[in-house]
């Protein structure tokens, strides 16, 4: 019933169970890190502008949608014309 192989075949049975348990434990672990840590696993983030940013924005948006003045597309076009920041850098 059992030939000179055996032996080699019970430790290859052996070593792939182990690597199959170990392999399940690791994933385990390593998708109650990402849960714990509050990340979906979509990879580093970019960083995100700061409140104060965030706040002038809102304010130039919230006055370009209420200003209806000649004044306020002179201000637009002469942003537009002007260098950006990231021309800059």
């Amino acid at each position: 019933m059992f030939g000179a192989d055996t032996a080699l075949v019970f430790d290859a049975l052996q070593i792939g169970a182990l690597a199959l348990a170990l392999g399940a434990g690791g994933f385990a672990l390593f998708t109650k890190l990402r849960a714990k840590r509050g990340q979906p696993g979509t990879g580093p983030q970019a960083p995100s502008p700061s409140k104060a940013d965030l706040e002038e924005r809102v304010r130039v948006l919230e006055r370009i949608a209420t200003d209806r003045s000649k004044d306020l597309e002179l201000e637009i076009e002469k942003l537009r014309s002007a260098p950006s920041k990231q021309e800059n850098a």
